[in-house]
């Protein structure tokens, strides 16, 4: 009987440690590609492969934005990704707003 529970407190040990790891390096990746908005003085900028999980601010306010990289960008009415969410911006996808967006983060979802 000690056999088995010490089996499967090695597996759970296992799947625990197992998890962490995974969790951990997902935080680390960026987003693979190019987002690119244009500003409310109608100026593009462009970011290459924008880090994942970290709130970006966008400096002027975003009027649209094409999202080519492979994650999800989900957009924000305050400079530090508080406050609502006004869009999510699928990979490969674009976007117009008529209520200009401060910030943005990226997810893999």
């Amino acid at each position: 009987m000690n056999a088995f529970r010490s089996a499967g407190r090695l597996a759970l040990a296992a799947c625990a440690a197992l998890a962490l790891v995974t969790g951990v390096s997902a935080e680390g990746h960026a987003a693979a590609g190019n987002f690119t908005y244009t500003d409310t003085d109608g100026v593009p900028h462009t970011w290459a492969d924008p880090p994942n999980g970290e709130c970006i601010s966008f400096g002027l306010p975003a009027v649209s934005a094409d999202n080519e990289t492979n994650a999800t960008a989900t957009v924000y009415e305050n400079t530090d990704c508080s406050g609502a969410v006004l869009d999510r911006i699928p990979p490969k996808s674009d976007r117009v707003w008529g209520r200009y967006p401060n910030a943005v983060r990226f997810n893999f979802l």
